[in-house]
């Protein structure tokens, strides 16, 4: 399948397994009928989903697919990451996890739900070092900076890096 939508990319840290758990425990409310890999997940092997391992010689190794269901995974199929009737559409979540240090010489861009602003002027503009991190990507079918639904996707799954809600330990 030919990548047709917009990919927001980022660099992780190892929390990202977690994250996801989070994230797909989020999809799940969404969409009760939810899809994972081209298949139907229930609530129970929803809360119990742990992020695949990937081979971390190849690049972007790692991939969750979501579907809202069997109609959007043939939606899917014939027409790529867009939107269907309904304004909402599959997609997807690429990783792979890089097992070496990196480093920045300056962050910036730096903001959080909950950030103290003390806090965000302290860390602006500092080096970044990680041991080990994930490269992703999460495609939606439009740019979430015009779409709502991807635009709601991409806070999903942004938000889902936060401490766990009650509601999504529960699911």
């Amino acid at each position: 399948m030919e990548i047709t939508g917009h990919s927001s990319d980022f660099i992780v840290d190892t929390s990202f397994a977690t994250a996801m758990k989070q994230f797909v425990a989020r999809q799940h409310r969404h969409w009760p009928g939810l899809f994972l890999y081209g298949e139907p997940v229930d609530a129970e092997s929803s809360a119990d989903w742990n992020l695949p391992e990937v081979d971390e010689d190849d690049e972007y190794s790692g991939i969750v697919t979501f579907s809202s269901g069997q109609k959007m995974e043939d939606f899917w199929e014939e027409n790529g990451y867009a939107l269907d009737s309904d304004d909402e559409g599959p997609f997807s979540v690429f990783y792979q996890l890089h097992p070496r240090s990196l480093h920045a010489d300056r962050v910036t861009g730096v903001r959080g739900a909950d950030a103290d602003p003390e806090a965000v002027a302290t860390i602006e503009g500092t080096g970044l070092l990680l041991t080990e991190y994930f490269t992703v990507s999460l495609v939606t079918p439009e740019d979430p900076a015009t779409d709502p639904f991807s635009a709601r996707v991409l806070r999903d799954f942004v938000e889902s890096f936060g401490p766990a809600s009650p509601a999504a330990s529960r699911t």
